[in-house]
């Protein structure tokens, strides 16, 4: 009886060696995704959905607020368990594992008026000094655009998408790229002049992410079978008309392409 019983543990903990009823949750400032709102504390879509998904799951969950780099930091070394939103990319995908896709979003340029009207297409960037936040995959989209335009442009790395758009503002530089919903979203708040430059940029998506270090595939794929529930009662849909955010379309169907008026990849 007490060799089956040994065994019985060991087949258990072979298979869920990660069993915990504790996730350390973390975000960067990136409303509506995942922000921290004055008194209210944590805010946003990630947030909603993940407190959802930790109810699911009966864990107590640690939700932190940081910087992008230091996140990814966390993350990859499995002080952080799980991180929310992240877009794809081959470096991350070797450090973290990726939910379904969440959100459907994509990449923008943005600046004033006068400035937008001039940019019909990526060759009117040229002799232009555009902000992005840095580093990010925003970033390397960017540098997409730089190469395929020659290089005519110049790029400005900055800490935050906030002080992109501000110095946009100010007048610091001609224009930023951003996340769409992003720089949307701080629009709106502060009832900023910026405005989009039509049909320029990428598409993308953003998942939730969790640490090699410390979770197990076979809780991602729990929490995978938690966001398709989700999705069928509605529940991400909800969450996103709130934040004014695209839900992704379900794995299995066909996401449709955004048509860029110049090709960017080969």
């Amino acid at each position: 009886m007490y060799r089956r019983s040994s065994l019985a543990l060991f087949i258990f903990c072979a298979l869920f060696p990660f069993s915990v009823n504790a996730y350390n949750v973390v975000g960067f400032d990136y409303e509506p995704y995942y922000f921290k709102s004055g008194s209210e504390g944590i805010q946003g879509a990630c947030y909603e959905i993940l407190q959802k998904i930790c109810q699911m799951e009966e864990a107590s969950c640690k939700f932190k607020i940081v910087n992008l780099r230091e996140a990814l930091s966390r993350l990859k070394s499995g002080e952080a368990d799980i991180g929310c939103p992240l877009g794809p990319s081959p470096q991350r995908e070797s450090a973290l594992f990726y939910s379904d896709k969440v959100f459907k979003t994509g990449y923008s340029f943005f600046g004033l008026p006068e400035k937008v009207r001039k940019i019909k297409s990526y060759d009117d960037l040229a002799g232009m000094s555009i902000g992005v936040i840095s580093p990010s995959m925003t970033e390397v989209s960017l540098q997409r655009v730089h190469e395929f335009t020659d290089k005519k442009f110049k790029i400005l790395p900055e800490t935050s998408v906030t002080v992109t758009l501000r110095k946009a503002e100010n007048k610091n530089y001609s224009a930023v790229y951003a996340n769409r919903d992003v720089a949307l979203a701080w629009i709106e708040k502060t009832k900023s002049a910026l405005v989009e430059v039509p049909k320029l940029g990428e598409e993308t998506y953003y998942s939730i992410v969790f640490s090699k270090k410390s979770v197990a595939m076979a809780q991602v794929r729990r929490i995978n079978s938690h966001l398709e529930e989700l999705r069928k009662n509605n529940f991400l849909q909800t969450v996103c008309e709130k934040y004014k955010l695209t839900l992704s379309t379900p794995v299995n169907a066909p996401a449709p392409a955004r048509t860029p008026s110049k090709t960017l990849r080969p």
